[in-house]
């Protein structure tokens, strides 16, 4: 399917998106937009760009992102765990956090025994809001402990009446949370029981200024833990107390808050989406705005088309930079990989638009529409099948449009490929006669043998097979619908004559005998053409072992009638040498093109060759002849008799009838039964009356052939038979 507008003009260097989707799209379509941009720049060669938040959402970015609709680039947020955990201070009469309570950054574990963890106290830990590590110089004075370099505060002294429940204490943590810096993170822990109503409104603001919820509603005793971040821009606080549905008393709870450390990442990386194929490389343009702490990489990557990467250029410092020395040849794709950085104040480099221009290649699609306007079922299973069976074929146009501006350097190939269920392959090669220009279409006129290929087909047209430069190569391929090749082969039907005549087993031939194998086939689309299909044996007289029948040899001829489905070999074993007296016997086999043969076993049959010239008497058949009789005899030998005739007389030696040779019609060595029936009329046709008639046959040389002696000879008297007229 292919979609035609025309765009109106628009602004200068502004960029356009597109989306297309079927309007009524079937079950098993996709029903997704697929979405593209492009951006139109006056007197541009062409190539590639990006420019617009859009079209950077489509690259590759790590740790850093840009935002809609300002287009603005952020660093990606990274946090830390923060386990704190307390338990309420009961009625405080005696210590109730333990020293496995605290504030454990993730991968560490409390060490808070240095902390007064036996007294009221607030446990305090300060973090940096970029880098996230403790921070052990916030102003003023205040007590400190854990582990070296003592990443908490305190304010309390452990034995004494110096805690956190005092008004110099309280004033100490506001003091801290005061002297805190934009960005910074504290987290706050209460130890024991904490008077929470003798808090200042001071502290208690304090604490309300960096997102605290619930100081104002918290009694003496009960637990307490608090992350907030200092603003501006801070980010929501955590925190927690007694869980008001438990069955626990208030301040006899033990509390856990997982909370997190969230900060900028100090760097990231874009990487482009693939630009190219090219046919020539022009110029990368790339525009990224810095603050003073930001630094940024470009890298130009030139990826092979085997998809193998190599970096052409490490950093590249020019936002301009020719591309003369890429080779499109060898880096028909480019790709560009920015790293930004910023460790200072984890602000990004804003990257405003990077381009290349290039010489791009052309692009064709199969257009499947074309030929279905032509001829609706063009591409029907039921067609491609009709042709298949009736022709032994498949015939078809494709169309392929070229729709880019670039033609084509050289002549198109189309290639047809169909598979059968038995995975026999057929393909097929057309060239277009000329290279395609752009906006231009080629018609191939797809033809291809399909003699042979048997159940359900598959295949596929391929219109440049990545023979030649593409930018895609997805949309060249046409996809046949499956269709079915019935199995009508049937076994193809023998058939042996010895000059021109079916023999029996054991009849009698010449010794020059012409024998016709001839195969006949219903499959006209898979004609026999080749004397290999036939398979002739010949056995000699007092031999046991067949002798197979040279193919090739002068006493074989092989023809064959394509169009009526017939194959013949005519075979002379005698051609050179009349054969020798004996029982031969002769075994044949014929197999169709798909070769299969006409019968499981071969066709045998044996024959007699009686060199000598004999003629045996003639008999009529039927005899009472109550209608009409034909004449059976034998010849031996080569030759036919020249002249014969036979007579039919009364018991008085009145000649009725003569029945002459040439009536008799086709005579030959064998066992011979005349085409014609004599019914019993005289020379005039006049019906004979009923009774016994003597008949001889008269042979215009008597020495030309010797009388072969038969079982029936006793019925005849010095040549002479006898036939009665039955009626």
């Amino acid at each position: 399917m292919e979609a035609n507008f025309a765009p109106t003009a628009g602004r200068d260097s502004v960029v356009w998106y597109w989306r297309l989707r079927f309007q009524t799209s079937g079950p098993s379509e996709n029903q997704e937009w697929a979405v593209s941009s492009f951006r139109f720049i006056n007197g541009s060669p062409g190539g590639w760009s990006q420019s617009h938040h859009g079209q950077f959402r489509r690259d590759g970015r790590t740790t850093v992102d840009v935002a809609a609709p300002s287009g603005k680039w952020d660093f990606s947020d990274q946090s830390i765990g923060v386990k704190l955990s307390t338990r309420g201070g009961s009625t405080g009469a005696g210590p109730t956090f333990l020293t496995s309570y605290g504030i454990a950054p993730e991968g560490t574990s409390p060490y808070v025994i240095n902390c007064a963890p036996s007294t009221p106290n607030m446990l305090a830990a300060v973090f940096d809001g970029l880098t996230l590590k403790a921070v052990r110089n916030v102003p003023g004075a205040y007590d400190s402990c854990g582990l070296k370099p003592n990443m908490y505060y305190h304010f309390a002294r452990e034995g004494t009446a110096d805690n956190l429940n005092t008004p110099a204490r309280q004033a100490q943590l506001l003091a801290l949370l005061n002297n805190l810096k934009p960005g910074q993170y504290v987290a706050l822990v209460s130890m024991n029981k904490v008077n929470f109503s003798s808090f200042s409104p001071e502290l208690k603001t304090a604490l309300k200024s960096l997102g605290s919820q619930l100081i104002d509603q918290l009694q003496d005793g009960d637990p307490f833990v608090f992350l907030g971040q200092k603003g501006p821009g801070a980010r929501p606080a955590q925190e927690r107390t007694f869980d008001a549905a438990s069955t626990v008393a208030r301040a006899e709870q033990v509390i856990t808050l997982d909370a997190f450390l969230r900060t900028r990442a100090a760097r990231g990386t874009i990487t482009s989406t693939l630009i190219g194929p090219a046919k020539q490389w022009g110029t990368l343009f790339h525009t990224v705005r810095t603050e003073a702490s930001d630094g940024y990489t470009l890298r130009l990557i030139g990826i092979d088309k085997d998809g193998n990467q190599r970096q052409l250029n490490p950093d590249v410092k020019n936002r301009q930079l020719a591309l003369a020395g890429v080779s499109a040849q060898d880096y028909p794709y480019l790709q560009l990989v920015l790293q930004m950085r910023d460790t200072l104040n984890r602000t990004a480099p804003q990257l405003k638009q990077w381009l290349v221009t290039y010489e791009g290649l052309p692009e064709g699609i199969v257009r499947r529409d074309l030929a279905e306007a032509k001829d609706a079922k063009v591409y029907d299973a039921a067609t491609l099948a009709q042709q298949a069976m009736s022709r032994g074929e498949l015939t078809f146009p494709v169309y392929f449009q070229n729709v880019s501006s670039v033609a084509f350097g050289q002549p198109l190939i189309a290639e047809i490929t169909v598979r059968d269920a038995s995975n026999n392959v057929r393909t097929a090669k057309i060239q277009s006669l000329r290279p395609l220009k752009a906006d231009s279409t080629a018609t191939f006129n797809i033809r291809l043998d399909v003699r042979g290929l048997l159940g359900n087909i598959t295949g596929q047209v391929n219109v440049n097979p990545r023979l030649l430069p593409e930018q895609f190569y997805f949309n060249n391929e046409l996809i046949l619908p499956p269709f079915t090749i019935e199995d009508r082969n049937t076994p193809p039907v023998l058939d042996v004559a010895f000059d021109g005549q079916h023999i029996l087993d054991g009849d009698i031939v010449s010794p020059m005998p012409v024998i016709m194998v001839q195969l006949n086939d219903e499959d006209k689309l898979n004609a026999v053409r080749d004397p290999s299909n036939f398979d002739l044996f010949l056995t000699k007289p007092g031999e046991s072992i067949p002798i197979k029948v040279p193919m090739t040899g002068s006493d074989v001829l092989f023809t064959t009638d394509v169009e009526k489905g017939i194959a013949r070999v005519e075979y002379q074993p005698g051609k050179q040498t009349p054969l020798l007296n004996g029982i031969y016997k002769l075994e044949v086999q014929g197999r169709d093109a798909t070769n299969l043969a006409a019968s499981t076993q071969r066709y045998s049959i044996r024959f007699e060759v009686i060199n000598e010239s004999t003629i045996t008497n003639f008999y009529p058949y039927p005899n009472p002849i109550t209608s009409k009789a034909k004449f059976v005899f034998t010849l031996t030998g080569a030759e036919l008799p020249r002249d014969l005739k036979i007579q039919v007389m009364t018991l008085t030696g009145k000649v009725v009838r003569e029945i002459m040779m040439a009536e008799l019609g086709p005579l030959h060595i064998g066992n011979n039964i005349t085409d014609y029936a004599w019914d019993g009329t005289d020379e005039f046709g006049d019906q004979l009356a009923n009774g016994t008639y003597l008949y001889r046959v008269v042979m215009d040389n008597p020495g030309q052939f010797e009388r072969r002696r038969t079982a029936g000879d006793q019925a005849f008297k010095k040549d002479w038979g006898k036939l009665v007229l039955l009626r």
